[in-house]
């Protein structure tokens, strides 16, 4: 059995990526192990690590196959409208039903997708 052991979420603008994930999403930074390359997010369980590439990405979302991060809101329709204020690309602008809720998705500066799910009940 193997077990996931880090998420790298890849980059081409260290500062930037630092700017969104820390200032929007509210991460911290736990490790700067490259402040060029690589930087170490707090996170309770699976450590997150910004990796700097050279290449920024559009996937066809949700068409093509790719890793999708998923972050939990409590308040989906906020959550949307802040992003939206905030100059985030949306990729819905209402939230859409799915097995254990709601969900969105928002995109980061480097193409990379990350949905905004609301489970029932919360």
């Amino acid at each position: 059995m193997h077990n996931i052991c880090v998420i790298s979420i890849n980059v081409t603008h260290m500062k930037k990526a630092v700017a969104f994930y820390c200032d929007i999403l509210g991460f911290q930074i736990s490790t700067v192990y490259d402040e060029d390359y690589i930087i170490g997010l707090k996170h309770e369980h699976i450590p997150l690590i910004l990796n700097k590439v050279d290449t920024v990405t559009k996937v066809d979302y949700p068409h093509e196959a790719q890793v999708v991060l998923g972050i939990q809101t409590n308040d989906l329709k906020a959550s949307i409208a802040d992003f939206k204020a905030r100059g985030i690309e949306v990729l819905f602008d209402t939230p859409q039903a799915c097995p254990p809720g709601t969900y969105s998705a928002i995109r980061d500066p480097f193409g990379n997708v990350i949905e905004l799910l609301e489970f029932a009940g919360d």
